[in-house]
């Protein structure tokens, strides 16, 4: 917007303002916004919007008539006409890309349902197998028990840097 005005020939003060071109006044109540908010709005007669609106008002156009006198004044190439063959290998690229992400889903999917059914069976080990005190101080710990606790660890960790639980 700020680019806009100032190629029509008006210049906003340092706080954006200038003299509205719809009204009479002799100080500046059109406000400039640039950034975020880009578009204007007058403080006077009210008037506001966006930098093709400050167009269609300024030069008295219809919204198309605007955006043709915005892509030719500022050279922004929206009246150029794209080569079907790229338009075609553009589509395919972003259909494959498309087709990608939902593998990849997918497999994030079916990798989170093994490890997740991987640790129900180490808790259930653990549940089921864990030492009896009296085989325990007989040095007996069931090979399943042992495992459980090598690979709970690890499991938990997985949950935690990918699913984040």
């Amino acid at each position: 917007m700020v680019e806009a005005a100032a190629f029509y020939g008006f210049h906003p003060s340092r706080h954006g303002y200038i003299c509205c071109p719809f009204h009479n006044e002799k100080t500046g109540s059109l406000k400039i916004y640039s950034g975020g908010k880009s578009g204007w709005h007058c403080f006077g007669c009210g008037r506001g919007g966006s930098v093709i609106d400050f167009v269609m008002e300024l030069f008295g156009l219809t919204f198309p008539q605007a955006c043709l006198r915005l892509n030719t004044d500022f050279h922004l190439g929206l009246d150029e006409e794209e080569d079907p063959e790229e338009a075609r290998r553009r589509r395919e690229a972003a259909r494959r890309s498309r087709e990608l992400e939902e593998r990849r889903r997918q497999q994030a999917e079916e990798e989170y349902r093994a490890v997740a059914a991987e640790r129900r069976y180490y808790t259930d080990v653990m549940k089921y197998c864990a030492p009896d005190p009296a085989d325990a101080a007989a040095g007996y710990i069931h090979p399943l028990f042992g495992e459980a606790l090598r690979r709970l660890p690890e499991l938990d960790w997985w949950l935690d840097e990918h699913i984040g639980r």
